[in-house]
């Protein structure tokens, strides 16, 4: 029995850090580092030798079955130790440290008297096979981890394992790149809108200077100068947008008349397009923030109108289905298709095709379902057929 406990705690334990590197990958746009390729590797091969009981190719005599049984939770704890990610168990209020990367981190024995702040919470509220993200430490030796879970049954009772990943150089090389970017596209737009207004009111200043100026055109100059003022006003009203999204405040939202109001708005607004929803394999509810999810929705829908202006077969539709673990959006339409060139850059900030686009809101869109743990995407696009998809948590049954 003992044995049978053990290898079900190296299962849940191969399971939870799995799952976090899937989901930090997924989730976080980040890659499953070699410390967690090599720390699964081991976890897998201590859960081989207990299962198929291999020994040292050297014959030793029989031990009496219990200390066959501390040879074994030696063996295996002395695997776990090698584990370079923290592993954590929760039960009956009380936080252990389950090998010694657990323990050089909480700075404990096995009993956490004291654990981090936000630690026990983030235990207690991320399901299993789920994952999200924690800092532990102090001021300059703060850390990111990925944290994922597990639950386990020993002895009767619910244990809560929990596997924590070092995602701190991860999170710093990907925030470096993004504000590498951030600064690269706030440039080229500042410099594209200043260009012209230096130019044109330098222009405009030399006209006024002539003893009989023509005023047409200086009138004509100044109004392209407020113009482009205008538009470089509007990319920053847009930028703000982006930097200052709040955080989503998720309550439980019917499905049936969220679709029904999307629906409404946006056959009033297009009311030339096809519009049709899927609801056939649709939750009861959605756990979100509605204002929030009714801008990426509306923001993709607005994309897939406009894609069809003047295009024969103008159809739009909006399916909503439940999957394992999850919701799934998906928008469609009959569009002419996205260049494969410009792909890959649809959902970069201030990134645009269209003379009066701000390139804002598919970037927006795509922040406010990372923003509720899920993502957004171009699935396919083609001439006739255009897929975005998006997925977010579904919601627990309670």
């Amino acid at each position: 029995m003992a044995s049978d406990r053990t290898r079900a705690a190296v299962r849940a334990l191969v399971i939870a850090a799995a799952g976090a590197g899937g989901a930090v990958a997924a989730t976080r746009g980040l890659y499953a580092t070699a410390l967690l390729a090599a720390m699964i590797a081991i976890w897998i091969a201590a859960l081989n030798l207990v299962d198929t009981g291999q020994r040292a190719p050297t014959p030793a005599p029989p031990l009496p079955a219990a200390s066959a049984g501390d040879e074994e939770r030696r063996r295996l704890n002395a695997y776990l130790d090698l584990s370079p990610a923290p592993l954590v168990a929760f039960d009956d209020g009380r936080l252990r440290a389950v090998n010694r990367a657990a323990r050089r981190l909480l700075g404990a024995g096995d009993l956490v008297a004291d654990p981090p702040e936000g630690l026990v919470t983030a235990l207690a509220d991320t399901r299993p096979g789920r994952t999200t993200t924690i800092d532990i430490g102090h001021d300059v030796d703060m850390r990111s981890f990925a944290l994922a879970t597990s639950d386990l049954v020993l002895a009767g009772r619910m244990t809560r394992i929990g596997a924590l990943i070092d995602i701190d150089a991860e999170l710093k090389a990907a925030e470096a790149a993004a504000l590498r970017e951030l600064v690269q596209v706030l440039s080229h737009e500042i410099v594209n809108a200043l260009t012209p207004i230096a130019s044109l009111a330098e222009t405009a200043v030399a006209m006024l200077d002539d003893p009989d100026p023509m005023l047409p055109k200086v009138r004509d100059a100044v109004e392209t100068v407020a113009r482009r003022a205008a538009s470089l006003h509007r990319f920053g009203e847009s930028y703000r947008a982006l930097a200052k999204l709040p955080a989503p405040s998720a309550v439980r939202v019917p499905v049936a008349g969220f679709v029904s109001d999307l629906a409404a708005l946006f056959t009033t607004r297009w009311p030339t397009i096809a519009f049709t929803t899927d609801m056939l394999e649709a939750p009861a509810y959605l756990l979100v923030d509605p204002d929030q999810l009714t801008a990426a929705l509306w923001a993709v829908l607005q994309n897939a109108a406009e894609a069809l202006h003047a295009w024969p077969d103008t159809r739009v539709t909006l399916s909503i289905s439940a999957r394992v673990g999850q919701t799934q959006f998906t928008i469609t339409d009959t569009g002419p298709g996205i260049p494969a060139g410009n792909q890959a850059d649809i959902f970069r900030p201030f990134f645009t095709t269209k003379s009066e686009g701000t390139g804002v809101g598919l970037a927006l869109a795509r922040q406010i379902f990372r923003g509720h743990n899920g993502d957004l995407g171009l699935a396919q696009s083609s001439p006739g057929r255009t897929r975005f998809e998006g997925t977010l948590p579904s919601v627990p049954i309670s």
